[in-house]
């Protein structure tokens, strides 16, 4: 676990290097808006994906503590989910990308369809992994990811290189798995793993785990595509929204990409103590609000003056408004908390329906407001997302009480 803590924190110091390296590298007014919104559609795209990681985990993890073996195969429908993600990449690459990334639609599309296609297997592989607790190879998997995308960074900025080079850093880490598989026995060794489940039960908790998984991203990596259609860019908003885009990803990115890459290890630790959940359930949440206190007063003391010395003036963000959206990225830690929770515990419907209530809560908020409220880019932004989370939250720890009556009965019986 040593292991994997590291590789976490080096994912995270990673994703704020390479925007920091990008904001120098592209052009503020138009290939840096485009980088930041490719950026943000992969990932918020492989966060759809992600719901396959945890529910592999979730089967890997119960069929070695319980002695399940049932007929499933992960590989069997990652086959068919690349397929159905390339059609839906290619499609809504042709559709929506002419205005992500016009100078370069065609690459973009094509680099899309890699990059998600890939990471459908890496998602399989990574949720072996740590069902299997194979924690090195993971931590190997996840920092090797991060630090391909950190090297290219630094050579694409060294080189000159534009926004395609920096299209294309976005995506290459999701080939990662091939890279493991070639070069570790012991995950080789997993390949066959059994999972607790058959192939159709597996199905349908995959798939709801997707929704979750994506209600969840388009929370923690789509937001700066839903503040440009919620803020249409003109002379009087674009650059603020192109400023709290750049603040929402940073402050996500020392709470929220460790959180995210330990999810494995927490649906473990929820699976073993399941009848004590409550208890399980308090020392991650309060270490991460915790974490998010800390983080709103480093952001307020000296997150301005790091973003004059580090980012070009128009991504400027004051203290205040930067360490409320650090704290809102606490609130949303708290939401993957509770939303690992129910999953471990095999409450799919409650699961998908904090993500959902989640989302929908913070996209309300942020159209609704401007409208109703007349408040600006920065105050929107931090209402919607420290509420729409807390929203989601709630509905889960509502699952488990609801649910806890009946986990004690089963028990008893």
């Amino acid at each position: 676990m040593k292991s994997l803590s590291f590789a976490t924190v080096f994912a995270a110091l990673s994703g704020f290097v390479v925007l920091w390296v990008a904001s120098w590298s592209l052009d503020a007014e138009t290939q840096m808006r485009h980088f930041q919104a490719y950026w943000s559609l992969f990932f918020a795209s492989a966060g759809f994906i992600d719901g396959i990681t945890q529910e592999t985990t979730r089967a890997v993890a119960a069929a070695r503590e319980e002695g399940k073996r049932g007929s499933a195969s992960p590989w069997r429908l990652a086959a068919v989910a690349a397929g159905i993600v390339a059609v839906l990449a290619l499609v809504g690459g042709v559709v929506f990308l002419g205005s992500v990334a016009p100078l370069n639609q065609n690459t973009a599309i094509g680099l899309l369809v890699f990059g998600l296609v890939s990471y459908v297997f890496q998602a399989v592989l990574s949720g072996i992994l740590s069902g299997a607790r194979l924690w090195n190879q993971y931590a190997a998997l996840v920092a090797i990811d991060s630090g391909i995308r950190l090297v290219l960074a630094g050579v694409a900025w060294w080189a000159g290189w534009g926004l395609t080079a920096f299209l294309g850093i976005t995506v290459i880490g999701a080939a990662t798995w091939l890279l493991i598989l070639g070069v570790s026995p012991q995950a080789r060794a997993q390949i066959r793993v059994a999972l607790d489940v058959d192939g159709t039960e597996f199905r349908r908790r995959v798939i709801a785990a997707v929704v979750a998984t994506g209600a969840s991203a388009t929370l923690i990596t789509g937001f700066p595509m839903a503040a440009n259609a919620a803020f249409p860019a003109d002379p009087g908003t674009g650059a603020a929204v192109a400023a709290i885009n750049q603040a929402v990803l940073l402050t996500r990115a020392p709470v929220l990409v460790p959180l995210q890459r330990f999810q494995s290890a927490l649906v473990v630790r929820f699976v073993e103590q399941r009848e004590r959940i409550y208890t399980s359930l308090a020392r991650p949440i309060a270490a991460v609000l915790g974490v998010g206190v800390l983080g709103f007063g480093a952001a307020w003391l000296v997150g301005p003056a790091i973003l004059r010395a580090l980012f070009p003036p128009e991504l400027f963000v004051a203290g205040v408004p930067l360490g409320l959206l650090t704290f809102a990225s606490a609130i949303m830690g708290a939401l993957i908390i509770t939303g690992t929770a129910v999953l471990a515990l095999e409450l799919h419907d409650w699961y998908v329906a904090g993500w959902v209530a989640g989302s929908v809560a913070t996209f309300a908020l942020l159209f609704v407001l401007p409208a109703a409220a007349g408040t600006g880019v920065a105050a929107t932004a931090i209402i919607a997302l420290g509420f729409g989370p807390l929203a989601g939250a709630l509905v889960h720890l509502l699952g488990l009480a609801r649910s806890r009556p009946h986990r004690t009965t089963g028990k008893a019986s």
